[in-house]
Protein backbone atom coordinates (compact mmCIF):
# COMPACT_ATOMS: atom_id res chain seq x y z
CA UNK A 1 0.00 0.00 0.00
CA UNK A 2 1.16 3.54 -1.16
CA UNK A 3 -1.44 5.91 0.46
CA UNK A 4 -3.70 6.15 3.89
CA UNK A 5 -6.34 8.46 5.22
CA UNK A 6 -6.95 7.56 8.26
CA UNK A 7 -9.83 9.44 11.13
CA UNK A 8 -8.76 10.14 14.50
CA UNK A 9 -11.20 9.56 17.28
CA UNK A 10 -12.28 6.01 17.53
CA UNK A 11 -10.38 4.62 14.89
CA UNK A 12 -6.61 5.64 15.90
CA UNK A 13 -7.42 7.16 19.73
CA UNK A 14 -10.39 6.26 21.59
CA UNK A 15 -11.36 8.74 22.49
CA UNK A 16 -15.11 8.63 21.38
CA UNK A 17 -16.60 8.24 24.19
CA UNK A 18 -15.48 11.17 25.96
CA UNK A 19 -16.95 12.75 22.90
CA UNK A 20 -20.26 11.12 23.29
CA UNK A 21 -20.30 11.92 27.47
CA UNK A 22 -19.22 14.90 27.66
CA UNK A 23 -22.91 16.48 28.48
CA UNK A 24 -23.15 14.39 31.14
CA UNK A 25 -19.70 15.01 32.39
CA UNK A 26 -20.69 18.65 32.54
CA UNK A 27 -23.56 18.31 34.45
CA UNK A 28 -21.75 15.08 36.89
CA UNK A 29 -19.01 18.26 37.48
CA UNK A 30 -21.31 20.79 38.29
CA UNK A 31 -23.44 19.07 40.89
CA UNK A 32 -25.91 16.83 39.25
CA UNK A 33 -26.02 13.43 40.27
CA UNK A 34 -26.37 11.06 37.77
CA UNK A 35 -29.50 9.45 38.28
CA UNK A 36 -30.92 13.03 38.12
CA UNK A 37 -29.59 13.56 34.72
CA UNK A 38 -32.28 13.71 32.31
CA UNK A 39 -31.77 13.06 28.56
CA UNK A 40 -32.44 15.44 25.92
CA UNK A 41 -34.68 14.18 23.33
CA UNK A 42 -33.48 13.99 19.59
CA UNK A 43 -37.10 16.49 18.43
CA UNK A 44 -35.42 18.82 20.73
CA UNK A 45 -32.41 19.45 18.99
CA UNK A 46 -33.10 18.92 14.77
CA UNK A 47 -32.45 21.42 12.65
CA UNK A 48 -30.96 23.47 15.56
CA UNK A 49 -27.23 24.49 16.96
CA UNK A 50 -26.77 21.60 19.51
CA UNK A 51 -24.78 23.60 21.64
CA UNK A 52 -27.60 25.84 21.86
CA UNK A 53 -29.93 23.49 21.99
CA UNK A 54 -27.65 21.50 24.54
CA UNK A 55 -27.44 25.08 26.48
CA UNK A 56 -31.14 25.79 26.58
CA UNK A 57 -32.03 22.30 28.17
CA UNK A 58 -29.68 22.56 30.74
CA UNK A 59 -30.64 26.40 32.03
CA UNK A 60 -34.26 24.98 31.51
CA UNK A 61 -34.05 21.86 33.94
CA UNK A 62 -31.19 22.72 36.03
CA UNK A 63 -31.11 26.26 36.26
CA UNK A 64 -27.88 26.80 34.83
CA UNK A 65 -26.82 30.46 33.12
CA UNK A 66 -24.97 28.77 30.38
CA UNK A 67 -24.34 30.60 27.10
CA UNK A 68 -23.13 28.81 23.72
CA UNK A 69 -19.70 30.51 23.99
CA UNK A 70 -18.98 29.22 27.32
CA UNK A 71 -20.66 25.80 27.36
CA UNK A 72 -18.36 24.96 24.07
CA UNK A 73 -15.27 26.25 25.90
CA UNK A 74 -15.97 23.94 28.47
CA UNK A 75 -16.31 20.98 25.78
CA UNK A 76 -12.94 21.83 24.43
CA UNK A 77 -11.01 21.87 27.87
CA UNK A 78 -12.80 19.05 29.04
CA UNK A 79 -11.77 16.77 25.34
CA UNK A 80 -8.33 18.68 25.63
CA UNK A 81 -7.50 17.28 29.23
CA UNK A 82 -8.53 13.68 28.46
CA UNK A 83 -6.46 13.75 25.25
CA UNK A 84 -3.51 14.58 27.34
CA UNK A 85 -4.68 12.43 30.22
CA UNK A 86 -6.50 9.53 29.60
CA UNK A 87 -6.91 8.68 26.33
CA UNK A 88 -5.08 6.23 24.46
CA UNK A 89 -5.01 4.14 21.11
CA UNK A 90 -7.29 1.79 19.91
CA UNK A 91 -6.02 -2.38 19.68
CA UNK A 92 -2.93 -2.06 17.54
CA UNK A 93 -3.01 1.03 16.04
CA UNK A 94 0.33 1.89 17.49
CA UNK A 95 1.81 -0.75 15.58
CA UNK A 96 0.24 -0.32 12.68
CA UNK A 97 1.17 3.00 12.48
CA UNK A 98 4.96 2.33 12.95
CA UNK A 99 4.68 -0.84 10.93
CA UNK A 100 3.06 1.45 7.65
CA UNK A 101 5.84 3.96 8.50
CA UNK A 102 8.53 1.32 8.06
CA UNK A 103 6.61 0.88 4.28
CA UNK A 104 7.26 4.10 3.07
CA UNK A 105 3.29 4.52 2.55
CA UNK A 106 1.84 8.16 2.95
CA UNK A 107 -0.51 9.24 5.11
CA UNK A 108 -2.90 11.59 6.48
CA UNK A 109 -5.51 12.35 9.61
CA UNK A 110 -8.67 13.59 8.10
CA UNK A 111 -10.97 14.71 11.21
CA UNK A 112 -14.24 16.28 12.31
CA UNK A 113 -12.06 17.48 15.05
CA UNK A 114 -10.06 21.11 15.19
CA UNK A 115 -6.92 20.73 15.45
CA UNK A 116 -5.81 23.04 18.30
CA UNK A 117 -8.33 20.81 20.69
CA UNK A 118 -6.56 17.52 19.46
CA UNK A 119 -3.17 18.47 19.84
CA UNK A 120 -2.81 17.08 22.84
CA UNK A 121 -3.04 13.39 21.76
CA UNK A 122 -0.90 14.66 18.65
CA UNK A 123 2.37 15.51 21.11
CA UNK A 124 1.36 12.96 23.38
CA UNK A 125 1.87 10.04 20.81
CA UNK A 126 4.03 11.94 18.26
CA UNK A 127 1.61 11.36 16.10
CA UNK A 128 2.60 14.04 13.33
CA UNK A 129 5.77 11.58 12.71
CA UNK A 130 3.41 9.47 11.04
CA UNK A 131 1.76 11.70 8.43
CA UNK A 132 2.14 13.95 5.70
CA UNK A 133 -0.43 16.94 6.99
CA UNK A 134 -3.52 16.34 8.94
CA UNK A 135 -6.82 17.79 7.73
CA UNK A 136 -9.66 19.38 9.99
CA UNK A 137 -13.04 19.05 8.43
CA UNK A 138 -14.48 22.66 9.82
CA UNK A 139 -11.50 24.45 8.49
CA UNK A 140 -11.37 22.76 5.11
CA UNK A 141 -15.47 23.82 4.59
CA UNK A 142 -16.56 20.22 3.98
CA UNK A 143 -17.26 17.56 6.24
CA UNK A 144 -16.71 13.75 5.61
CA UNK A 145 -20.35 13.08 4.48
CA UNK A 146 -18.96 15.02 0.77
CA UNK A 147 -16.61 12.43 -1.19
CA UNK A 148 -14.38 15.97 -1.99
CA UNK A 149 -12.85 15.92 1.44
CA UNK A 150 -11.48 12.45 0.81
CA UNK A 151 -10.43 13.79 -2.58
CA UNK A 152 -8.69 16.31 -1.34
CA UNK A 153 -6.78 14.20 0.68
CA UNK A 154 -6.31 11.58 -1.86
CA UNK A 155 -4.22 14.77 -4.46
CA UNK A 156 -2.46 16.00 -1.37
CA UNK A 157 -0.85 12.61 -0.58
CA UNK A 158 -0.43 12.29 -4.31
CA UNK A 159 -2.83 9.47 -5.17
CA UNK A 160 -4.03 9.76 -8.97
CA UNK A 161 -7.45 7.66 -8.00
CA UNK A 162 -9.08 6.69 -5.05
CA UNK A 163 -8.11 2.93 -5.60
CA UNK A 164 -5.12 3.99 -4.88
CA UNK A 165 -6.17 4.86 -1.26
CA UNK A 166 -7.16 3.10 1.92
CA UNK A 167 -9.84 5.11 4.72
CA UNK A 168 -9.87 3.99 8.07
CA UNK A 169 -12.90 4.95 9.47
CA UNK A 170 -15.12 3.88 12.50
CA UNK A 171 -18.15 6.17 11.19
CA UNK A 172 -19.75 4.34 8.96
CA UNK A 173 -21.22 7.91 7.79
CA UNK A 174 -18.02 8.89 6.76
CA UNK A 175 -16.89 5.09 5.64
CA UNK A 176 -19.72 4.68 3.36
CA UNK A 177 -19.10 8.00 1.49
CA UNK A 178 -15.37 6.60 0.69
CA UNK A 179 -16.45 3.79 -0.06
CA UNK A 180 -18.87 5.13 -2.44
CA UNK A 181 -16.26 7.20 -3.75
CA UNK A 182 -14.38 4.72 -4.68
CA UNK A 183 -11.66 4.19 -1.96
CA UNK A 184 -10.82 0.68 0.04
CA UNK A 185 -12.62 1.23 3.32
CA UNK A 186 -11.04 -0.57 6.50
CA UNK A 187 -13.23 -0.11 9.48
CA UNK A 188 -12.49 -0.45 12.76
CA UNK A 189 -15.09 -1.61 15.69
CA UNK A 190 -16.21 1.67 18.14
CA UNK A 191 -18.93 1.31 20.75
CA UNK A 192 -20.35 3.95 20.56
CA UNK A 193 -20.80 3.20 16.68
CA UNK A 194 -24.62 1.97 16.64
CA UNK A 195 -23.99 0.98 12.94
CA UNK A 196 -22.31 -2.08 13.22
CA UNK A 197 -24.34 -4.58 11.15
CA UNK A 198 -23.95 -2.03 8.33
CA UNK A 199 -20.15 -1.11 8.89
CA UNK A 200 -19.40 -4.32 8.39
CA UNK A 201 -20.96 -4.51 5.33
CA UNK A 202 -20.12 -1.86 3.20
CA UNK A 203 -16.06 -2.24 4.30
CA UNK A 204 -13.40 -4.25 2.72
CA UNK A 205 -11.92 -5.36 6.11
CA UNK A 206 -13.38 -4.59 9.32
CA UNK A 207 -11.53 -5.82 12.45
CA UNK A 208 -11.99 -5.19 16.21
CA UNK A 209 -7.96 -4.92 16.52
CA UNK A 210 -5.99 -3.78 13.62
CA UNK A 211 -3.56 -6.76 14.42
CA UNK A 212 -6.22 -8.24 12.32
CA UNK A 213 -5.92 -6.59 9.31
CA UNK A 214 -4.43 -8.50 6.31
CA UNK A 215 -2.05 -6.27 4.91
CA UNK A 216 -1.70 -8.26 1.81
CA UNK A 217 -5.52 -7.37 0.97
CA UNK A 218 -4.39 -3.78 0.70
CA UNK A 219 -4.28 -1.39 -2.25
CA UNK A 220 -1.34 -1.78 -4.03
Amino acid sequence: MRFAIFDLDGTIVDSMGYWRGFEKAFLIENGIKEENIKKLSKNEWIGSDWVEALCHFFNTEYGFSLTPEGFRQWGIDFMMRKYAEVIDFKPGAKELLNKLKEQGVKMCVCSSTDRNIMEPVLQKYDLDKYFEFTLHCRQFGKEKNDPDTFRYCMERLGAEKPEEVAVFEDAYYAATTAKTAGFYSVCIYDVNEKRTYELKNIADQYVTDYAQLDLDKLPK
